[in-house]
């Protein structure tokens, strides 16, 4: 029996052993500005760990090696165990896209590969400053000339000279009060033509149509200076402070047509996982968008059938840039549970393309579900995982609207409830079994010039003018599908100004 147990617990320590081995690759930054270097990272976690000898990656040479070690305590079940970090950082100067590829580190007497990693080569779009200049600020924009919530791109460019000693620089963003703002990434450092170039970059979706003027940003700069002390006779460094502006950019926002959902050049798909289940079990559908364009302030849509049981979780909205584009991706999940035979209905918006200057409908399929057998399940719609805030709008709305019933079933309720609590448990337990890659979320303001949102703001105000009273009745016919309505924006903003404090 004593052998028996030993033999089980070498097994046991060996398993934990290979699992807490692991290497990976990572790159400083997977988009490197051309002419400048990209530092690898080989990271391995293990006691015993041997690095390869890489004299190229890929067809460039290494430029530079070093390495690090990183070592912390960690305490599992009342153990506790050493962690060692050990890191080769490599250096070298892609000409071109690639892929780098794996590399083999033996870790505690074990072989294992890097994941390979894309990396592309892009060109600087920084303004290259006279040679008298010592320090600049510019400012450029993709593009001039837009429509309504089509995404911009401003990048602003600090030069600095390599002769020139800087102590502080004290920067000030442009004015930007006319777009929703969303900063992208932390600030890129390179370097071009003699000069050290700190890069910011900015996506802004205009708010309205009209003519813009941005900016401009701003710097406070301390120059490094030699100043005597009298008594002492001795030097120290003093700054020496000077104040450079950049340009201004103007943009002009043309109207995209009236009642367009999104803005974008988008194209929609959806997966549904069955079209025939047993009676109470889930069906999964999901909905997604992808593309050019900004979907942060896309109010999507949900479903409502009678009978049926309806999940969906919180829509999970992405945002990257490819070169000076922004894509973006919108997906939701919707989960239906029924006892009985339901269609999954079909669901449309309208997309104004910028790219063909064309208003497009994107539609979903309808899907018809066949339930085989079962009990029934009192019917519940469920439209998020997350508490909404109740509004007096929704308020209003509901008491005009519903009517309370007399006394319900308590245990066909409760049975419906031990259902969903159980179902939710499910997708928590399959949820946490799942390793989510982390990613820099983002959530602009909501946009008060939407019908929904205006229609929100305005309400309680019903009865402070006339004015208000009939944007109300406009906003209210055209939410429930009154394509004839025409909603005047200037009107509708001047509105929105005097209540959205």
């Amino acid at each position: 029996m004593k052998q028996i147990l030993h033999t089980i617990l070498l097994w046991q320590m060996s398993v934990v052993l290979m699992l807490g081995a692991s290497v990976e690759a990572t790159v400083d930054d997977a988009s490197v500005v051309e002419g400048n270097s990209v530092q690898l990272t080989l990271e391995a976690r293990g006691d015993d760990v041997k690095f390869p000898t890489i004299h190229r990656v890929g067809i460039y040479p290494v430029e530079g090696v070093s390495n690090m070690t990183q070592s912390s305590l960690k305490m599992i079940n009342g153990t506790i165990t050493k962690e060692s970090i050990k890191k080769q950082i490599i250096i070298f100067t892609p000409a071109k896209a690639m892929t780098i590829p794996p590399f083999s580190i033996e870790v505690d007497g074990q072989v294992m590969q890097t994941n390979p990693v894309d990396i592309r080569v892009v060109k600087s779009m920084a303004p290259t400053p006279s040679s008298s200049k010592k320090v600049t600020l510019d400012m450029v924009v993709n593009q001039k000339q837009v429509f309504v919530g089509e995404p911009i791109l401003l990048s602003v460019f600090f030069n600095e000279s390599r002769q020139v000693d800087l102590m502080k620089v004290e920067y000030r963003k442009p004015a930007l009060t006319d777009f929703f703002v969303k900063e992208i990434g932390d600030e890129k450092t390179y370097k071009k033509d003699g000069y050290i170039v700190h890069e910011l970059r900015y996506i802004l979706t205009p708010k309205y149509e009209g003519n813009f003027t941005i900016g401009p940003a701003q710097a406070k700069i301390a120059e490094r200076g030699r100043r005597k002390d009298d008594f002492f006779g001795t030097f120290f460094d003093t700054p020496v402070w000077s104040s450079v502006v950049s340009n201004s950019l103007t943009i002009a926002v043309k109207p995209s047509p009236e009642g367009s959902d999104l803005v974008g050049d988008l194209n929609l798909s959806e997966k549904i996982d069955a079209d025939e289940v047993k009676a109470n079990k889930p069906v999964n559908l999901t909905i997604e968008i992808t593309g050019e364009g900004n979907l942060e302030d896309f109010d999507g849509f949900e479903y409502e059938i009678d009978g049926v049981t309806i999940y969906s979780d919180d829509a999970k909205v992405e945002s990257h840039l490819v070169g000076d584009k922004l894509i973006s991706s919108y997906k939701k999940k919707f989960v239906f549970i029924a006892d009985h035979d339901f269609e999954i209905p079909s669901k449309s918006f309208t997309l104004f393309n910028f790219k063909t200057g064309k208003v497009e409908t994107l539609q979903t399929q309808s899907h018809q579900v066949t339930v085989k057998g079962g009990q029934a399940v009192a019917p519940t719609v469920i439209q998020s995982t997350k508490p909404q805030a109740s509004t007096e709008v929704n308020q209003r709305e509901e008491l005009q609207s519903s009517q309370s019933s007399p006394d319900s079933d308590t245990s066909s309720s409760l049975s419906a409830w031990m259902l969903l609590l159980a179902f939710a448990g499910g997708v928590a337990v399959t949820l946490g079994a799942v390793k989510l890659s982390p990613y820099i979320k983002w959530k602009r303001a909501v946009n008060p010039m939407r019908e929904s949102e205006a229609l929100k703001i305005l309400y309680p105000h019903t009865n402070d003018t006339p004015a208000v009273e009939d944007m109300v009745r406009k906003l209210y016919a055209k939410k429930g599908g009154d394509k004839s309505v025409v909603i005047d924006k200037e009107e509708l903003k001047v509105l929105i100004d005097r209540y959205n404090i």
